[in-house]
């Protein structure tokens, strides 16, 4: 049994489970981890409030739940539902939780995300560093902003 990330600077020393998992079991808990930390996102408390969690005390309980045993679930266990919502004047979304069934029905756009990923490309290859360096702190802050907004 070998951890696939044993090797790796990114493991912290402390690492409690070192070698204790198969890689299989890893690669799978991981996964789960990625699609807890999605729900974890702008999360609402009991009085109606954003929690605005940092993300990453999103990713370090996620994957602790996941090693637990926590997994997503899209049958009748799930009794709110996420969609992304745009931040009026922001380039920045939230996930808007509510009732399962309360959405409207709008069909989300794939060519978006491959539109993005493209324009993604094209940055890199166009674009200086020092360009993207700055371009990437304006996004920063208008994520901010749009946080900051809610």
């Amino acid at each position: 049994m070998t951890d696939p990330r044993a090797s790796s600077p990114f493991v912290l020393p402390n690492y409690p489970y070192k070698g204790a998992f198969t890689d299989a079991q890893v690669r799978e808990a991981l996964d789960r981890k990625d699609r807890i930390v999605e729900l974890l996102m702008d999360p609402v408390g009991p009085d109606g409030c954003l929690m605005n969690l940092p993300i990453d005390m999103m990713h370090i309980l996620a994957f602790h739940l996941a090693y637990a045993g926590v997994d997503t679930h899209t049958d009748s266990r799930q009794l709110i539902v996420g969609r992304a919502v745009p931040v009026p004047d922001s380039m920045f979304e939230v996930v808007e939780w509510k009732p399962k069934g309360e959405h409207d029905d709008v069909a989300e756009s794939e060519p978006v995300d491959a539109a993005a990923a493209d324009l993604a490309a094209q940055m890199k290859s166009q674009l200086t560093p020092q360009v993207r360096a700055a371009l990437t702190a304006i996004l920063i802050d208008e994520y901010k902003a749009a946080k900051g907004a809610l």
